[in-house]
C-alpha cells in the first residue's frame, strides 16, 4: 500500500477509537484524545476499554494469562460494536500528529485486520495501531479464553501472531506507530513505549517536550482541567513535578529544583503494580533502579533536558 493510504469516502461515521488502558492511565489517554481531534475535522468516538464493564475470564494455564489488566481488552473491540462497521485500536501511550483520517479510511481490501508491519525484520508487529473491521472479526473472549485453555492458541500465537484473524494486512505505515522516535512533518503517532521514561513519568523522555506542549494546549482549551491534573497526581498516576512544569511560561523555561527532584524519586509509577506479576521481583528491580539512577542525574545536573 503507498505511504499515502489512499482513502475511501466515510464522511459522516465518526472514528471510533478504542483504547487500552486503566484508570491510572487516564492523563495520557486523554492527551491521546485532544491529539487525536486537534488534528482531524471529522467526529471521534474515543473511549478506554476498561469503561464498557466487559468481563474477561482468566485462562486457566499461568502462562497464557494476560501480562497486564488490559492485554485481553482489544478482542472485545468488535463485540462492543456490536459486530457492525470499523474501529482503532490504540494504547494509552501514544501522541498523534497527522489526521488520522488516513488511518481510519484505509481500505481492508480483504482483509479483516490492518496493522503496522516490522521495521524490516528488526521489529516484530505490535498490534497496538490497529484498525478492525467489526463486521468481519467474529470474536467472543470466552471464545478466545476457550481456545487458550485446550491449547489451540497460547499466547505467544494470539498476542504476536493474531491467530484469531482470518486476513491480516500488515500495510499500514510505521509512521503510525513510531516507537520513542519523531521525526517532524513524518510522524504520523510518537509511541512513549519505554515506560520509565514516558513524559507523566519522567522528566528524562528526549521527545517528552512534545507531549508536554500538547498536555498545555489541552488544558489552555479546557479539554483537560486543572482540577483533573491535581486529581491525576494526588492520586499517584502521574508525577509530583508535572504541575509546576505544564504551568510554568514557557514551558521550556522551566528547571526541576531539588525538591520537584525528590518528589519525583519517591513517586512511584502505577506501572510497577501493573508489569510486577510478569516481569517478577528480579526485573521490576532494576527497572526501578534505572528510573532513580536517572533521577539522581538531574539532581546532580538540576537540567530537565
Amino acid at each position: 500500500m503507498d505511504e499515502t493510504m489512499a482513502l475511501t469516502t466515510s464522511n459522516h461515521e465518526p472514528v471510533r477509537v478504542f483504547v487500552a488502558a486503566t484508570p491510572a492511565e487516564w492523563l495520557p489517554m486523554k492527551v491521546l484524545e485532544f491529539s487525536i481531534r486537534e488534528q482531524t475535522d471529522l467526529p471521534v468516538e474515543l473511549s478506554a476499554i476498561y469503561t464498557h464493564a466487559r468481563n474477561i475470564p482468566v485462562p486457566k494455564d499461568l502462562a497464557n494469562r494476560a501480562r497486564t489488566p488490559f492485554s485481553f481488552q482489544r478482542f472485545l473491540i468488535p463485540e462492543l460494536c456490536s459486530f457492525q462497521g470499523k474501529a482503532i485500536y490504540l494504547d494509552a501511550d501514544m501522541q498523534v500528529f497527522q489526521n488520522i483520517d488516513s488511518l481510519w479510511n484505509s481500505p481492508f481490501n480483504g482483509c479483516d485486520l490492518q496493522t503496522v508491519g516490522s521495521a524490516a525484520g528488526e521489529r516484530r508487529s505490535q498490534f497496538s495501531v490497529v484498525l478492525l473491521d467489526c463486521e468481519q472479526l467474529n470474536w467472543k473472549i470466552e471464545d478466545i479464553i476457550a481456545q487458550l485453555d485446550s491449547g489451540a492458541l497460547d499466547y505467544q500465537t494470539l498476542m504476536f501472531d493474531m491467530k484469531v484473524a482470518k486476513s491480516i494486512s500488515y500495510d499500514i505505515p510505521e509512521k503510525w506507530n513510531s516507537l520513542e522516535h519523531f521525526e517532524q512533518g513524518h510522524t504520523c503517532l510518537l509511541h512513549y513505549t519505554d515506560m520509565n521514561t514516558q513524559p507523566w513519568i519522567s522528566l528524562n523522555n528526549p521527545n517528552g517536550h512534545l507531549w508536554l506542549a500538547c498536555l498545555r494546549r489541552a488544558l489552555d482549551r479546557g479539554f483537560i482541567t486543572p482540577d483533573q491534573l491535581l486529581h491525576e497526581v494526588t492520586q499517584g498516576h502521574v508525577r509530583p513535578s508535572l504541575i509546576k512544569q505544564v504551568s510554568s511560561s514557557p514551558l521550556t523555561s522551566w528547571r526541576p529544583s531539588i525538591t520537584d527532584i525528590w518528589q519525583d524519586l519517591c513517586f512511584t509509577p502505577p506501572f510497577y503494580s501493573i508489569t510486577a506479576s510478569s516481569k517478577g521481583a528480579v526485573r521490576t528491580g532494576l527497572s526501578k533502579l534505572s528510573r532513580a539512577v536517572k533521577i539522581l542525574k538531574l539532581l546532580t545536573t538540576r537540567q530537565a533536558f
